[in-house]
């Protein structure tokens, strides 16, 4: 069967793609494992309230992907070869396409760690993951979280709430380091010890123990942790489906895409996690598994496949643990490091209305002050001043100009 644009991959962007081509009058055809598309970033939300049943977090059926005029396969590509044009499935169906839209997400990274094999030890990626968790997330249990970015803050936050005891291990001397600074990452950990939940950084895995089960963990230190679950949240990797192994050229892996979100084979695209975008604020190729990057890149699709290029993605990120909202725009110092680009940090504050002055962190390229990323923590509306700063940043603005904006700067890094 010949499909004038064939999308691979049923997450959050693979289903927002076929939603715009659709909306550009383009004969679609989706093939995905899942039967439903949803968004991963929901995963925690559902670990937290004990759900066992997907329907809630469903963005799109089956039947709407049909009343959408999309031709909907549920099955699992196996292999693409791009001379021929042909997707084919674990089912055995063969697949032409004009137009190749890879939208295959990502895996989990794992380390290399002695007794991945136990019963106990999880990942979470899945909502098929998320349920196996769900079942063995019970009160009083010690439970163990390998990484401490955002999704293990996010399981973390989730296990807290049904009563869980846990430890976060990380690499990192503090939690969310690979997103925000240490002066945001500070105020987390206090917020983690506040809670009654052990942060370990600077640690490293050995092993994991047990008869057949977890029992402990051994960090490289030789401390012993017990523990009755341990979950592996050690970041992704791009997922690239066989035949396409040499489209693995881009940053941390990924699949390198240029300013029309096109590969280096003709007629293929590649959105997502699986895929590098632009960064706005450099013009260089990004890794950046998020799933709101996916949906932007998937609205751009019919432009970009009709030669409209785009300029690059500011950065965002956002999520909420343990009673505490943080938030990330543009470059994070982790980042500027691998693009090259020298920064320097500045604390500033401003008045939140019904909260009083907030401080939050500006990243700033040294030598020209130019502004290149902001970073804010709280209880409450840190989002507060959001646009100001994607303006500021999006208009190539300098340090000294937040003052206009009301804003004060309390300290800047020598």
């Amino acid at each position: 069967m010949k499909s004038e644009v064939l999308v691979v991959g049923g997450g959050v962007g693979g289903g927002t793609a076929v939603t715009s081509l659709r909306k550009a009058n383009l004969n679609v055809t989706l093939i995905s494992v899942d039967s439903f598309i949803y968004s991963k970033m929901t995963l925690s939300y559902a670990l937290k309230n004990n759900v066992t049943s997907i329907d809630p977090y469903v963005i799109l059926t089956h039947d709407q992907l049909k009343h959408l005029g999309v031709r909907f396969i549920n099955d699992e590509v196996v292999f693409i070869d791009p001379s021929n044009r042909v997707a084919v499935t674990r089912g055995n169906g063969m697949f032409e396409y004009d137009v190749l839209v890879l939208a295959t997400g990502s895996k989990v990274s794992t380390p290399k760690i002695e007794g991945l094999e136990l019963s106990g030890v999880y990942t979470f990626i899945s909502f098929s993951d998320m349920i196996k968790l769900n079942s063995a997330a019970i009160p009083g249990k010690r439970a163990v979280i390998v990484g401490a970015g955002m999704i293990g803050l996010l399981i973390a936050d989730s296990l807290y709430s049904r009563g869980l005891n846990i430890t976060l291990i990380d690499i990192l001397p503090y939690p969310l380091m690979t997103a925000v600074e240490e002066f945001i990452s500070k105020i987390m950990l206090n917020r983690i010890k506040a809670k009654g939940i052990k942060f370990i950084g600077n640690a490293a895995v050995e092993r994991i123990e047990g008869n057949g089960k977890v029992e402990r963990v051994i960090l490289a230190s030789g401390e012993k942790i017990p523990a009755d679950i341990i979950i592996v949240s050690t970041g992704v990797t791009a997922n690239i489906p066989s035949g396409l192994e040499r489209l693995r050229d881009g940053p941390g892996g990924s699949i390198l895409t240029n300013e029309f979100l096109r590969t280096s084979i003709p007629d293929i695209y590649a959105i997502g996690d699986c895929a590098s975008s632009i960064d706005y604020i450099t013009g260089k190729p990004v890794y950046r598994p998020l799933g709101i990057l996916a949906s932007y890149e998937a609205k751009l699709l019919p432009l970009t496949m009709m030669n409209m290029s785009y300029k690059g993605f500011i950065a965002y990120q956002v999520g909420e643990a343990l009673g505490y909202y943080f938030i990330r725009l543009g470059l994070n110092g982790f980042e500027s490091k691998r693009l090259g680009l020298n920064y320097s940090k500045a604390i500033i504050e401003y008045k939140i209305p019904g909260v009083g002055a907030h401080r939050s962190l500006v990243l700033y390229e040294k030598g020209s002050s130019r502004i290149i990323g902001w970073q804010s923590i709280g209880s409450a509306m840190v989002s507060y001043k959001s646009k100001i700063f994607e303006n500021l940043i999006r208009d190539g603005c300098k340090l000294e100009d937040i003052q206009e904006k009301n804003i004060r700067i309390i300290s800047e890094e020598p």
